[in-house]
């Protein structure tokens, strides 16, 4: 196992020859064999033990078990100690997802101050065919089917070429001690039961189902390059940028084979799930325009003949100024386009105070030129704005009637005719000073 694990090293290029590297040790069989191999190489090993405080005295006493095997054979070691549940609760995690938070942000935070290359984790063959056989259930696309990675960022997983089986074989071999995690052997952990339930009846059909999984991954990986490679020409072909909104042409993506499938990795940075996806591909299909999607940071919108995407605020909106200016009307010798950011109205029309605010169902105004009202939301169709754009429009309203639609269009009652005396100019000014 041992030149196994070495030639993976090398092959994969996940180390430097002698270089440091935080080695997280739980004191668990896998970590144990891990730290042993790493520092038989000849790397400087700095173990890292969290302590997350969810079995009582088990916990303490695996805490207590590196510190003396590391003492023993004069390894560095740094623990640290978690509040798990605490911060489960506070962020809305499960325990699983709250440790791995936790752990992984530590350990970054050491491989930062001790310069280190790399963070090493004690993941094998069977936890990748355990993760991948989860990701199948759940109806991952191919990001999660590729399992764990050998590298990913700064974590590396040099055990993932051999199998539990060939670790504890090893341990034996080199009599290295580990305890035992109770909690492992708990099927109402999702992956304890794939462990002890799935896999061992998958196992009864094929015997190397471990292997065969791990090579599956394998292949899934070298073909996500491939997808990756072309998912970052097609966004470069079919994506636009304005600011915070990107825009997805759909007409540019459409004239792909199988582009339901690139759609899907397109959208996956945004945070939508497959289901979604699925639903949006029917709704371009069904051409029917208007319908939104939310992921956890963003929403996306089917206008048309394209999608607008636009990331999720949590923080209160921005309400430009009002900058309002007289003139007399000798002074004006001419007035801006109706649909300008800037607008001359008769000033003696204007029926109390003006103020902003946004569009609302059942508003309507006499656009420049009409004799009659008009439902502000056709106005908009008319206009061909989307939902975010329509959103995002301001309107001047006095105390009886709205008097400019900002940016598109003012009403006729408050225009400026030869009767007109005192023009005044409105404006609106977004707040530059942050």
């Amino acid at each position: 196992m041992y030149h196994t694990v070495r030639h993976y090293i090398e092959q994969q290029q996940l180390l430097s020859e002698g270089t440091t590297v935080i080695v997280g040790l739980s004191g668990g069989c896998d970590s144990m064999v891990l730290l042993h191999v790493l520092h038989r190489m000849g790397y400087r090993c700095i173990a890292a033990h969290c302590n997350f405080h969810l079995r009582g005295e088990e916990s303490n006493y695996d805490e207590q078990f590196v510190r003396d095997f590391c003492k023993r054979e004069d390894i560095p070691l740094v623990v640290t100690h978690f509040e798990t549940t605490t911060y489960a609760q506070e962020q809305r995690l499960s325990i699983e997802l709250a440790a791995r938070e936790l752990r992984y942000g530590w350990f970054d935070t050491l491989r930062e101050e001790h310069q280190a290359e790399a963070i090493a984790v004690g993941h094998h063959a069977d936890d990748q065919a355990e993760t991948l056989l989860m990701h199948l259930v759940r109806g991952s696309g191919l990001n999660g089917l590729c399992g764990m990675h050998p590298r990913n960022g700064n974590i590396v997983r040099p055990l993932l070429c051999v199998s539990r089986k060939d670790i504890e074989h090893y341990a034996q071999q080199e009599d290295i001690p580990y305890v035992t995690d109770s909690t492992n052997i708990d099927t109402q952990y999702r992956r304890n039961y794939f462990r002890h339930e799935v896999l061992p009846l998958l196992e009864q059909v094929n015997p190397h189902i471990i292997q065969t999984l791990s090579r599956t991954c394998q292949h899934l990986q070298g073909y996500q390059q491939f997808i990756q490679a072309e998912t970052t020409r097609l966004r470069e072909a079919c994506l636009v940028k304005e600011g915070n909104t990107d825009y997805i042409d759909l007409q540019q993506l459409c004239r792909h084979e199988s582009w339901e499938t690139w759609l899907y990795e397109l959208l996956t940075p945004y945070g939508l799930q497959g289901d979604q996806v699925e639903q949006l591909t029917r709704s371009i299909h069904a051409q029917h325009s208007g319908k939104q999607y939310m992921s956890a940071s963003h929403r996306c919108l089917l206008d048309r003949t394209k999608l607008i995407i636009q990331p999720l605020y949590s923080q209160t909106e921005d309400v430009p100024s009002l900058l309002q200016r007289s003139y007399t009307r000798k002074d004006m010798n001419s007035f801006p386009p109706a649909d300008a950011p800037i607008v001359c109205i008769d000033a003696d029309k204007v029926k109390g105070t003006l103020h902003l605010r946004h569009w609302q169902e059942g508003d309507t105004f006499r656009p420049i030129g009409m004799k009659g009202n008009k439902k502000l939301s056709d106005f908009f169709t008319d206009q061909k704005l989307s939902v975010f754009e329509k959103e995002e429009v301001w309107i001047v309203c006095d105390d009886e009637h709205i008097v400019w639609v900002a940016g598109h269009r003012m009403d006729d009652r408050y225009k400026i005719t030869a009767e007109s005396h005192t023009i005044l100019e409105l404006t609106l000014q977004k707040d530059t000073t942050l």
